[in-house]
């Protein structure tokens, strides 16, 4: 999750693959109002945010979920945008620059930075070298390099010089803050199991 200002709206917002559930977590601080808009990928099944969207109280900007990474990766190296194909021709696309590329016309999408981000990883050491497992490696090492200020969550928090180099996902002149988490609860929005 990452929190972001924009310049030329005032606007503060949220970024994040999704707002979770009601609640848990960013849900929380959507009851609160403290979320005015949401960057992000999938809407969920949360009912609140629905709402919110729909009442004008909370601008959704829904982004296809590879055109967010690239976002992302951009905006922790310093590229101001970049073009893509995805989205040309849908609501994606409206209002967004179109260039022509080798016969195939691209959209230009601006990199996403972040005042804050917060994110989780399963190891780290004091110094805030960090490592991630599983789906936590999708969007944290990026939001981390494309962030002003990071804040780390580990599960376990480990010696400085216990992690090998090379298992290093996040390195630490990224991460600013960094504190062992207590409680890991992980919520899923639906759970489906396939009938034996």
């Amino acid at each position: 999750m990452s929190g972001f200002s924009d310049s030329t709206s005032g606007v503060y917002g949220f970024s994040s693959n999704n707002v979770g559930v009601d609640g848990f977590g960013m849900g929380l601080l959507l009851a609160n109002g403290q979320i005015s808009r949401h960057v992000g990928t999938y809407v969920g099944e949360n009912k609140l945010l629905e709402e919110m969207v729909l009442k004008g109280r909370v601008q959704l900007d829904l982004v296809p979920q590879g055109t967010f990474s690239e976002r992302i990766r951009a905006g922790g190296a310093g590229i101001p945008a970049f073009f893509t194909p995805t989205g040309v021709g849908t609501l994606v696309g409206e209002g967004k620059e179109v260039r022509e590329f080798d016969g195939r016309p691209c959209l230009m999408e601006r990199a996403l930075k972040a005042d804050f981000a917060f994110i989780r990883a399963w190891k780290g050491d004091a110094w805030g070298n960090l490592v991630y497992r599983k789906t936590a490696r999708n969007f944290s090492p990026m939001m981390a390099t494309a962030a002003k200020v990071t804040v780390a969550e580990v599960e376990h928090m480990i010696g400085v010089g216990d992690l090998d180099p090379d298992m290093v996902h996040t390195p630490s002149v990224y991460v600013k803050r960094i504190f062992q988490g207590e409680l890991f609860e992980r919520r899923i929005e639906k759970r489906t199991v396939r009938k034996a």
